[in-house]
């Protein structure tokens, strides 16, 4: 089983991204619930079907409509489970696809962003992704100091990193709103 995150290693992360930990906490909370694996050692992950139909040029629009569809649909997928379920089988249409319209971890790095996590390649984003929470968070730093995204958390302007973290959509999902509460419940 992958190893958790350890309050050294938050503290760590922390002082090298010049914030708090209660940032960094409300993040995790906020993006997997605090977890990076399931139970059974699988990753969490979320499989956005919109973001598949964008990757392969809406291929698998018509014959798989349940993986790939032009439009972000709040509460779909319905959670890690199902999630796994859709990434299984896209990956056998297109494993690339697949893989970049994917997000890992605690901290739900989308495939697709694994230039900015310091990765050569995106089968070695996955694999460091699946080996243990600490480096989930490693990546997770090296994205947030690539994206220029420190400011906006040191400063705690939640609508801002959501925006650029979570893509335009951020306000449907409410992330502003969520990183802000998990903020003040850490912090306190």
């Amino acid at each position: 089983m992958p190893t958790t995150l350890t309050s050294a290693d938050y503290q760590q992360a922390a002082q090298n991204m010049n914030t708090e930990v209660a940032v960094i906490k409300a993040v995790t909370e906020v993006e997997s619930g605090g977890r990076g694996f399931l139970t059974d050692g699988r990753i969490v992950i979320r499989f956005e079907p919109h973001l598949f139909h964008r990757y392969t040029q809406s291929k698998f629009d018509a014959s798989h409509p349940q993986l790939s569809f032009k439009n972000l649909k709040p509460g779909y997928p319905t959670g890690v489970v199902q999630s796994w379920q859709l990434y299984d089988e896209a990956k056998v249409l297109n494993l690339q696809a697949a893989r970049m319209a994917t997000s890992f971890g605690l901290f739900q790095i989308l495939g697709s962003n694994w230039p900015d996590c310091g990765c050569k390649s995106l089968p070695e984003f996955i694999t460091r992704m699946s080996k243990s929470e600490a480096e989930q968070l490693n990546l997770f730093c090296n994205f947030i100091t690539n994206q220029g995204l420190n400011d906006e958390l040191r400063e705690h302007q939640w609508a801002r990193f959501a925006r650029i973290y979570n893509g335009k959509n951020f306000k449907l999902l409410n992330y502003d709103t969520k990183l802000s509460n998990a903020y003040k419940k850490f912090s306190a």
